[in-house]
């Protein structure tokens, strides 16, 4: 199931993009919502699942697997299998065709601003006094010139020259952040621009960089007890998890989405004239949400809302379901155990 779970992965982490005529058709096929499928598209794009900018800021080791799927996380359909049994390839153009038909709308446009003034901080950073961080500054300095003339002088080995750039970098994202008057407004603005063209763009640039490493050759191993098939390389085995789901997704997924995106970005990223998506299909599997533009009501800005049937009503495309942080982060946590190996 990890495997054929990949190519919806590689699809819906921003990296696979395209626009062709009725391209929702293949989220009712694979049993989604287009809540689900636009609430994933969105916060993979962004790299964000977190419900406010503060809430990402949090310590721990940045390449850990929990904090991994705080920026990309594994969409569920329950109708992939029967996807994956047909024709991989043109199931992959169509999930690339949806995402830039919803990247292109105005849709979208209303998601990301929903999601970026979600996400904007209301508070900054403890930071010293002026002349602490003069100091600090006088300090850290000194240290690089030092740095520079010792490693000018080849008496550094490749360990203390390491650990010395470590150290470096450190101090100096540190003070970068206390010279900043609003360091926090500066990484929203960074990380949530008013348009988010540059953003996506630099999201298919990262995907044609990422999976031009992926050994698609690479030999897992047999199942261990918890049925998990790791790498016979070790190397490949500290991977992030995105390479392992381009992995996972296969060499044909990834051609298809590799000419994608280089055709893409010859042109334009997203178009100037946004159109709101089609209404979702009526014909949904059984048990799906059914999403239904409402012709005759409107809110305060002049946007079509949205009725929902079945389960629980929900009026936000991209708000996360309606549950508490800490139950929001434990089941991030309960994920990071069962992540893609």
């Amino acid at each position: 199931m990890k495997l054929k779970r990949s190519l919806l992965l590689t699809c819906f982490t921003g990296l696979m993009l395209a626009g062709f005529f009725w391209a929702d058709d293949i989220i009712t096929r694979l049993g989604m919502t287009q809540y689900n499928a636009r609430y994933y598209v969105l916060n993979n794009l962004l790299g964000n699942y977190n419900s406010s900018f503060e809430e990402g800021e949090e310590g721990g080791d940045a390449d850990s697997e929990y904090k991994q799927i705080q920026q990309f996380q594994i969409p569920y359909a329950k109708l992939l299998p029967s996807i994956i049994s047909g024709n991989k390839a043109a199931a992959a153009k169509e999930l690339c065709a949806y995402v830039k038909q919803y990247c292109n709308s105005q849709d979208f446009m209303d998601d990301y601003n929903k999601k970026r003034d979600a996400c904007k901080p209301t508070s900054e950073p403890y930071k010293p006094d002026e002349e602490t961080i003069k100091g600090m500054r006088k300090e850290y300095d000194s240290q690089k010139a030092d740095y520079e003339k010792q490693k000018k002088s080849g008496k550094m080995n490749k360990e203390m020259q390491a650990a010395y750039e470590a150290n470096l970098k450190s101090q100096g994202d540190m003070l970068a952040q206390w010279e900043d008057p609003h360091p926090n407004q500066t990484k929203w603005e960074k990380q949530f621009p008013a348009d988010p063209a540059n953003m996506i763009k630099a999201r298919l640039q990262e995907y044609l960089t990422l999976v031009a490493t992926v050994d698609f050759n690479a030999q897992l191993g047999e199942p261990d007890k918890y049925k998990k098939r790791k790498f016979l390389n070790p190397e490949y085995e500290k991977k992030p998890l995105k390479w392992k789901a381009c992995y996972r997704a296969g060499k044909e997924v990834n051609d298809v989405v590799t000419a994608f995106v280089k055709e893409w970005l010859k042109g334009p990223i997203l178009s100037a004239t946004k159109e709101k998506m089609p209404a979702e299909k009526t014909n949904t599997p059984d048990n799906a949400t059914t999403v239904k533009n409402n012709p005759t009501t409107s809110n305060s800005n002049g946007n079509t809302n949205t009725v929902v049937t079945n389960p629980a009503p929900v009026t936000d495309t991209v708000a996360a379901p309606a549950k508490g942080k800490k139950s929001l982060l434990n089941k991030l946590k309960s994920k990071a155990k069962n992540i893609i190996h």
